[in-house]
């Protein structure tokens, strides 16, 4: 006979659930007590440290629980494109990647934070998944969806690419992601020869791309190929005559950049239950402002103005059409507002990770103030 019992017991830093207790005597009872469940673990074989970063409103929690994030470099990547939101959403449609940024809570939410994670994972990985905070409707998938919940899709379900098993760590090189693509001539001549008769129908394009990507085109052609060869909703960058004046910038952020995503999903959670898989866990955290974090990046990439471009703008103004062509002038070098395949110039990209990996530094030492982020996912120390 088994009684129910909803008693949770500490056992080293895991929480262990004390299931049931069988009516015996006291003595093996106490005992019986003190045996823990057993939990999985990451293999030591396979286990690897990150520092991970992610940027989200305050209330998300620190945990990055079916969340995604990046290491330094790759979520600079990410964390740039900030700087371009002023021009990027003056003139957003429905069907462009400014409706997506712009309607996005981890860009545009009055409570922004950004958090430095301390993660240990198992290195055998898995394909990327995308998480986005849900304002109704899935950003990816267009699916209906709870408000305010993170939900995540494979990303290979959109681009092509290796499938995600949700139990464990999804891996991303945003370069070859994100980067944009030069198909190769025989890419080409596979597409045509695959696609070529709806190549002028956007939907119809990608769909025929996705449908066709496994079995006809792989060979030759990589997963964002399909960004140039079909007609692009994401106001992607064109040499020489962009589509709006802020897309060459973005589209080069991550030639400057390069770095690493991943996505951290519940099923993986090493939470201390006796759920079957454990990818990953977290021993370490600390959370910081986000206008701390972009004040110092700013600061840093004015510093290295050579030609006295921020002096013609006034006095500094994020949000001016002048301002942000400078920031991105300074960051990416002058070529980079029309093209995506002549060479960046630039500031070094080793000097804008230092003022990112800075800011988490102790005020003492010139990094930003922590702040206690005690949201629906904290972290306990």
């Amino acid at each position: 006979m088994c009684i129910r019992d909803s008693i949770n017991a500490e056992y080293g830093d895991r929480t262990v659930p004390m299931v049931c207790r069988f009516l015996l005597p006291p003595l093996l009872i106490a005992l019986a007590a003190c045996i823990p469940l057993h939990h999985p673990h990451i293999p030591r074989n396979h286990a690897q440290n990150l520092t991970v970063y992610h940027l989200n409103p305050l209330s998300a929690g620190e945990l990055p629980v079916n969340m995604d994030t990046g290491d330094a470099l790759g979520d600079l990547y990410f964390y740039l494109g900030q700087f371009l939101l002023p021009l990027e959403c003056a003139n957003a449609t429905n069907r462009s990647r400014a409706h997506f940024d712009c309607d996005n809570p981890e860009r545009i939410s009055n409570d922004l934070v950004v958090t430095q994670v301390d993660l240990e994972i198992d290195n055998r990985a898995t394909g990327y998944s995308g998480c986005n905070i849900c304002n109704g409707t899935d950003p990816l998938s267009g699916k209906p969806c709870e408000v305010g919940k993170y939900i995540c899709d494979c990303e290979s379900s959109f681009m092509g690419g290796p499938p995600c098993d949700p139990s464990k760590v999804g891996v991303d090189n945003v370069t070859a992601s994100f980067a944009p693509p030069h198909p190769s001539d025989q890419c080409k001549a596979d597409f045509e020869r695959t696609c070529g008769s709806v190549k002028t129908d956007e939907d119809k394009c990608w769909n025929c791309w996705k449908s066709n990507y496994n079995t006809s085109l792989k060979t030759n052609c990589a997963g964002p190929d399909a960004q140039v060869l079909c007609p692009n909703p994401w106001d992607f960058c064109k040499d020489g005559s962009p589509k709006v004046p802020w897309s060459c910038w973005e589209t080069n952020i991550v030639r400057k950049t390069g770095g690493w995503w991943y996505s951290t999903q519940e099923e993986g959670h090493c939470d201390g239950t006796n759920k079957p898989s454990c990818s990953w866990r977290t021993f370490g955290s600390r959370t910081i402002n986000e206008t701390c974090l972009r004040d110092t990046v700013a600061s840093t990439v004015e510093s290295h103005d050579k030609d006295g471009c921020f002096n013609g703008c006034g006095v500094r103004n994020m949000s001016s059409s002048c301002w942000i062509g400078c920031f991105f002038d300074t960051l990416l070098g002058p070529e980079a507002s029309t093209s995506y395949s002549k060479p960046l110039g630039g500031m070094a990209v080793e000097d804008v990770q230092r003022s990112w990996t800075d800011a988490f530094q102790p005020p003492e030492q010139g990094g930003c103030p922590p702040i206690r982020n005690s949201g629906v996912h904290a972290i306990q120390h």
